[in-house]
């Protein structure tokens, strides 16, 4: 049996990270291609998911005096309590779709001094997919929102904002982190959800072009 392809759906905060998994979720359902859905981190699901949130939301001190390299674990460690439920439906053929996953390490390298960073990035590559040996991903499809424009979507959303939503310059030097990860991951592909004017973009537009970035790559 033909092995399934792995989809990540990444972006900043407010870019519709979870609307377009449904989406595409639906795409797959109604063309008749066998998928399997998850979100990270798997909040009421799994130890490791559970735990990350408590430290979100500030269970274990403020996010931004928690060293990466340890910050990082409860996160790579949820992933890992889901290799064998990934790895069974990759293996059955089936099209895994993620709604973040490995590459949320963004939220972890800015916290990390410029020079230190590439040291960083191949110590988390080395500890999920050699150590953990979660599979790698097949394709990273990034969704990016201008900061200004993802500011005004997380506000009008209603929710109690964590730590991370709460703290502007850090998620602006999220975004340039995204940015970046996503001119120099060969297997990522950015879409901008706003136009050169920074109005976002339909729902369904956005959805189009993911599908369109699938069929050209060959995933579906």
């Amino acid at each position: 049996m033909k092995k399934g392809k792995l989809v990540v759906i990444e972006g900043n905060d407010g870019s519709g990270k979870g609307t377009q998994a449904r989406k595409l979720l639906d795409y797959l359902k109604n063309n008749k291609i066998d998928y399997a859905a998850f979100d990270f981190p798997q909040y009421g699901k799994t130890f490791f998911g559970d735990f990350a949130g408590r430290m979100q939301n500030g269970d274990f001190g403020h996010m931004r005096r928690i060293n990466p390299y340890f910050s990082m674990f409860p996160y790579a460690s949820d992933r890992w309590q889901a290799k064998e439920d990934l790895n069974k439906a990759l293996d059955s053929g089936k099209t895994v779709v993620c709604n973040r996953y490995a590459p949320s390490i963004a939220y972890q390298v800015v916290k990390i001094k410029p020079k230190e960073r590439e040291k960083f990035l191949a110590w988390s590559d080395e500890l999920e997919y050699k150590i953990f040996g979660i599979p790698r991903e097949d394709i990273v499809i990034f969704l990016y929102v201008p900061y200004d424009e993802a500011f005004k979507l997380i506000e009008k959303r209603g929710k109690i904002k964590d730590q991370n939503e709460e703290n502007a310059l850090y998620l602006k030097k999220v975004e340039k982190m995204y940015l970046w990860l996503s001119k120099h991951k060969k297997n990522w592909v950015r879409i901008d959800c706003a136009d050169k004017k920074d109005r976002m973009r339909s729902v369904e537009e956005i959805h189009q072009e993911v599908i369109k970035i699938l069929k050209e790559k060959n995933i579906i």
